[in-house]
């Protein structure tokens, strides 16, 4: 028995297809779009008929942005009808590079393969992708400050213990940093404190903004009541630094280009293309059983890149079409579910056909 072929050795030795993929394959390539191409392969006898040598998919190393599904993954993949999957079935001639003639059982196959939750799939991405839009707008608008949430910041007053001829000076909207010098927590409860006049302490640290808990061995006997009973608010603390934490990583990661598209017209007009395009295409494939890669809207899918679409039509129209979407998949000719049996048998048929062995389904492991 030979040593089994490596992943990559696989992917040249048994490749089904290998396409361009993403924006070249839809026809919405600019000059600075990335070049990506997907394909399938098969796995030899001793990775398909074993357990041992299992190969799901592989990054081809020698190529930037390639990335190719073996077989049995990517028919599982494909009749659960996972749009950057299925694509593949559907992809224009034009856009592929390489090819078996076994590919020719995927292409026939792939139209009994489809099945409703096309529609759910394309929809949820877009969704995702209207999700991403509405966070980027609000940070675009309601930007994060510099400085990181501070736990002193989140504290409020519950209750005070004032002399009458003092409330006429208390602070209308609470502030722990007003009491920086010559006060201290003491813990009532869980975040809940009472502030006490105490000399030569302070109830935060005015570096950091933490509260200064070094308290455990103290006791409130004696002290009597506090000035204040104040609460740390910390969910709406981890909240806060949850915020601050994805706006600036979002921050550092933008894309320069679309970082300025984002600036000008107030979201990511690149996210909102895809979302047209996964709306249109789930719509496509209820109503009339075709996957349409190569987009004859291309043109306009770039316009509103460019920014062609305001905000507000961008989220009206996934509102419209996310309703026509549930409306056209319960009229659809399409099944429930995929096929199973029929993807078994293509399957089959087209491992035989790379490994060269006949219908017999036999082959040397």
């Amino acid at each position: 028995m030979s040593k089994p072929k490596t992943a990559q050795q696989l992917a040249v030795d048994n490749l089904i297809v290998k396409h361009l993929a993403g924006s070249h394959s839809y026809g919405t390539a600019i000059a600075s779009s990335d070049v990506d191409y997907r394909g399938v392969f098969v796995g030899d006898p001793i990775n398909v008929r074993t357990p041992f040598f299992r190969v799901d998919e592989v990054n081809v190393t020698t190529e930037e942005d390639t990335k190719l599904y073996e077989l049995s993954n990517f028919m599982k993949l494909a009749v659960d009808c996972n749009p950057n999957i299925i694509e593949t079935l559907w992809v224009d001639d034009s856009s592929i590079v390489k090819e078996h003639p076994a590919f020719s059982l995927l292409r026939q196959a792939a139209p009994q393969l489809l099945s409703r939750r096309i529609a759910f799939t394309t929809v949820g991405y877009a969704l995702s992708q209207l999700k991403r839009i509405k966070g980027h707008n609000k940070w675009i608008n309601s930007p994060q400050p510099e400085q990181k949430p501070q736990a002193v910041d989140f504290v409020s007053m519950v209750q005070h213990f004032t002399q009458p001829n003092e409330r006429a000076t208390m602070p209308r909207d609470f502030d722990l940093r007003k009491f920086m010098d010559g006060w201290r927590l003491i813990p009532f409860g869980k975040d809940t404190f009472g502030l006490y006049r105490y000399e030569g302490r302070t109830p935060f640290n005015e570096s950091t903004g933490s509260l200064n808990d070094d308290f455990e061995d103290e006791s409130r006997v004696g002290l009597g009541a506090p000035t204040y009973v104040v609460k740390f608010n910390r969910q709406e603390f981890e909240d806060a630094k949850l915020r601050w934490e994805q706006y600036w990583e979002w921050k550092r990661n933008r894309n320069e280009t679309r970082s300025a598209l984002e600036e000008q017209h107030g979201f990511d007009t690149k996210h909102a293309m895809h979302l047209v395009r996964l709306l249109r295409m789930g719509y496509e494939a209820v109503t009339e059983g075709v996957i349409r890669v190569k987009r004859p809207d291309a043109e306009e899918l770039l316009s509103i890149r460019n920014g062609a679409w305001t905000y507000d039509q961008i989220v009206e129209y996934a509102e419209d079409m996310n309703s026509l979407v549930e409306t056209a998949v319960d009229r659809s000719d399409l099944p429930k579910q995929g096929n199973l049996l029929l993807a078994a048998k293509v399957v089959l048929q087209v491992q035989d056909a790379v490994w060269d062995i006949g219908s017999s389904g036999h082959g040397d492991v």
